[in-house]
Parts: structure tokens; C-alpha cells; sequence
């Protein structure tokens, strides 16, 4: 994942909980961005604690969340996510 602001700063985060809902919102095929990221993801699949998303070249990444801390993870943690299909 390339970041198109890579000095991004979290303090714009999300709360877990806005985040819990912008994510329980995404159902398959629907587009969103990550932490400012430059590329879409395609949500290709989902389940109650996590979904995998595919960028436009087929890397496939599993966002998911951190049960005890209520906080959304892609090997980073995750502070925004923005749906484009509006």
C-alpha cells in the first residue's frame, strides 16, 4: 500500500467506534480508501470481525478488529476509512 500523504498524521482519527460503523456499513464490491491512501479497495469479502479488500492491481489486504480494544487493524492501525460509493 503506497500512502499519498506518508507523514499522514492520526490526529484526524476516527473514533473505534465510527470506524465499527463505517465498516459494518461495506458490503461486497463496494470501493473505499484507507488511512489516505491513493488506491481504492474493492471490499471482496466479509464476515462480523474483519473483510478483505483487493486494490486495483489484486493485492488483497484483511482489515479486521481487535476485540479487546475495539480498534480496526491492516498491519497498521487504521484511523479513516471513506467510502466512494456516494
Amino acid at each position: 500500500m503506497t500512502s499519498s500523504s506518508p507523514d499522514s498524521s492520526t490526529d484526524d482519527a476516527l473514533a473505534p467506534a465510527e470506524l465499527t460503523e463505517r465498516l459494518d456499513g461495506l458490503e461486497v464490491g463496494d470501493t473505499v480508501t484507507v488511512n489516505d491512501r491513493e488506491l481504492p479497495y474493492e471490499v471482496v469479502e466479509t464476515d462480523a470481525y474483519s473483510l478483505v479488500a483487493a486494490d486495483p492491481n489484486g493485492h488483497r489486504v484483511t482489515i479486521s478488529q481487535n476485540l479487546q480494544s475495539g480498534g480496526w487493524t491492516i498491519n497498521e492501525p487504521v484511523f479513516d476509512v471513506e467510502s466512494l460509493e456516494e
